[in-house]
C-alpha cells in the first residue's frame, strides 16, 4: 500500500452515480504527493530492479527536457539530478511536458517504472489529446475542458485527481511487454485488484515545465467487497460503464462474472 489517506483507500473512486469520465481535479500538494510511504523502500527495491532490466522502457528523456529535469531535481532536493536520479529518489512515477509551438503540452521526458497496461516509450513526444486518443470519447467529452485547465495552471498551485482499473495482476509494473494475465473467467474476487491512480500536476516556473506525476495502489477486489457500500459503488460503476470503455479498460470478458460476484448476497447468480 502506498497512500498517505485516512480511510479506506477505496474512498472517492466509485461516486454515487452512473459511471461518466469526471475531470475531478482538487487542490494538491507537492511535496506531501512525493512522500515517502510505509513502502517505499521496497518499492524504490522494485523501481531499480525494472529500470536495470528495461531502462528503454521506462527511463524517457529528451535533449529539450533537460533544463526542465535539472530545475525539477533542484525542486526535490537534488541538484544535478537527472531523470534516473529522480526514478530512483521517489516511488511515484512522473511524466514532464514542455509546450510545443502552438502552447500544446508535450510528453518530453519522465520514469514510468509502473505503468497500467500502456507503453510510456509510445507516448514521448506526443500531446495531451493525443495521448488521450485512445480513450473512447475522453477528449470528445472532455478534451476542451483539460486543455483550458493546463494551459492555467500556475506555478503556485497544484492539482490532484485519482483515476482507476481493474486488474488480474497484482504486480505494480503492468507494461503490455509483460504479457500478465488478462480479467478472464474463471476467477474469485481475491485474484482482481483495483489499481488506483492519484495523479497530481504542477508548473516549474522557470522552465514552464508542466510535472504529471502518478502514484500507484493496488487494493484487493475482495477488500473493496467486504464493505457494503465499497461493493455497491463497484458494481454500479461497473454496470452503468458503457461497452466502448469497459472494452478499453480491459473488462469485457470478465464484467459479467465479476457483477455477478458483487452482487448484494456475495454469491455468483448464474
Amino acid at each position: 500500500m502506498s497512500l498517505h489517506l485516512t480511510g479506506n483507500p477505496w474512498d472517492g473512486l466509485f461516486p454515487a452515480q452512473p459511471f461518466a469520465f469526471r475531470f475531478g481535479a482538487r487542490p494538491g500538494d507537492p511535496c506531501r504527493f512525493f512522500a515517502d510511504s510505509a513502502d517505499h523502500a521496497q518499492r524504490v527495491q522494485c523501481r531499480r530492479e525494472i529500470l536495470d532490466a528495461h531502462p528503454e522502457r521506462h527511463l524517457l528523456h529528451t535533449a529539450r527536457a533537460k533544463p526542465a529535469i535539472s530545475e525539477l531535481a533542484t525542486w526535490a532536493g537534488l541538484p544535478g539530478g537527472d531523470c534516473h536520479t529522480l526514478a530512483l529518489h521517489w516511488e511515484q512515477d512522473f511524466l514532464v511536458l514542455l509546450p510545443d509551438a502552438d502552447g500544446q503540452p508535450v510528453f518530453v521526458a519522465g520514469a514510468v517504472c509502473f505503468p497500467s497496461s500502456w507503453a510510456p516509450k509510445e507516448k514521448l513526444g506526443l500531446t495531451v489529446p493525443a495521448i488521450h486518443s485512445s480513450v473512447p470519447t475522453l477528449n470528445e467529452r472532455l478534451g476542451t475542458r483539460i486543455g483550458s485547465f493546463l494551459a492555467g495552471v500556475r506555478p503556485e498551485k497544484a492539482w490532484e485527481r485519482v483515476n482507476w482499473g481493474v486488474s488480474a495482476a497484482a504486480e505494480l509494473n503492468q507494461h503490455p511487454a509483460l504479457g500478465l494475465a488478462r480479467l478472464k473467467p474463471p476467477f474469485a474476487l481475491d485474484q482482481l485488484w483495483v489499481r488506483r491512480e492519484d495523479q497530481l500536476l504542477f508548473r516549474l516556473p522557470r522552465s514552464d515545465a508542466l510535472i504529471f506525476g502518478i502514484n500507484v495502489t493496488n487494493i484487493s477486489v475482495s477488500e473493496i467487497a467486504a464493505d457494503a457500500q465499497g461493493r455497491a459503488g463497484l458494481r454500479q460503476t461497473l454496470e452503468t460503464m458503457p461497452a466502448e470503455i469497459a472494452a478499453y479498460k480491459g473488462l469485457s470478458a470478465g464484467r459479467p462474472l465479476l457483477l455477478d460476484l458483487l452482487a448484494d448476497d456475495g454469491r455468483c447468480s448464474r
